[in-house]
């Protein structure tokens, strides 16, 4: 058993999610980077023999040259999303839409090594969603290491869709993740309800780190979740109390 303070605690995650953030990118620039090799040596071939031309030289390196711009695309979209992951994510004082920050994380899980092409997400809001601001101190970190960790527990658990709804009121904003298909695992379903210890020492013990730490940021700053198990589906809200 090991036994850390909360500042140690979050600061290592970071340094861990940073280099498991490096780890995805790279595996998945190094496929990018394969196929667009092929695709540069395959044009050259084509383009080299003059003798070999014919009617559809023309629009096979077309073909090449659209697939090779995907490519770029990907890697520079990558690029962005890690380095935005690996800045600062306190953002006490921007001005935020959840609906992108939101999408983003999605984004990112999508392309990452670790759970990529399985779970299928989405997103639903009110077309009037207002921006907030003010966000108490790594509540956008923590969110963020919360669907990491939602996600990594629908793979286990072979669950393929996650519907996430973002609810506005006068008195808080919500974000509801409803799982489809089957509910979340008694163990993973604890960790949500079992308090932290905001203050001295914390147990890791056997939970998920993720979810320990974000549960700790939650608690911290006010932030409120909830969850209902049924037998087709879990439903777990995040509820913010209402920013400037």
């Amino acid at each position: 058993m090991i036994q850390v303070s909360n500042d140690e605690l979050v600061k290592l995650y970071k340094l861990a999610s940073i280099g498991k953030l490096v780890g995805g990118l790279v595996h998945n620039l190094n496929g990018s980077m394969q196929n667009l090799g092929l695709d540069i040596e395959m044009a050259h071939y084509s383009l080299m023999d003059e003798s070999k031309w014919d009617s559809n030289t023309a629009q096979g390196i077309i073909t090449r040259l659209r697939r090779m711009e995907e490519e770029f695309e990907k890697i520079n979209s990558l690029i962005r999303i890690t380095s935005t992951k690996t800045g600062d994510y306190n953002g006490d004082s921007s001005i935020l839409n959840i609906y992108e920050f939101l999408n983003q994380e999605l984004s990112f899980l999508h392309s990452n090594l670790y759970f990529k092409h399985n779970v299928k997400a989405e997103i639903e809001f009110e077309d009037d969603l207002p921006s907030i601001r003010d966000l108490p101190q790594d509540s956008l970190m923590a969110l963020g290491w919360f669907i990491q960790s939602l996600v990594e527990e629908l793979e286990s658990q072979k669950l393929r869709e996650l519907i996430i709804k973002i609810i506005n009121d006068d008195s808080a904003l919500t974000i509801l993740f409803q799982t489809h298909g089957g509910e979340l695992s008694d163990r993973f379903a604890a960790q949500l309800k079992d308090p932290v210890p905001t203050s001295g020492l914390i147990k890791s013990d056997n939970k998920g780190l993720g979810i320990l730490i974000s549960m700790m940021i939650f608690q911290n700053n006010g932030i409120a979740l909830t969850i209902d198990s049924k037998s087709s589906q879990s439903n777990v809200a995040v509820n913010f109390p209402r920013l400037g």
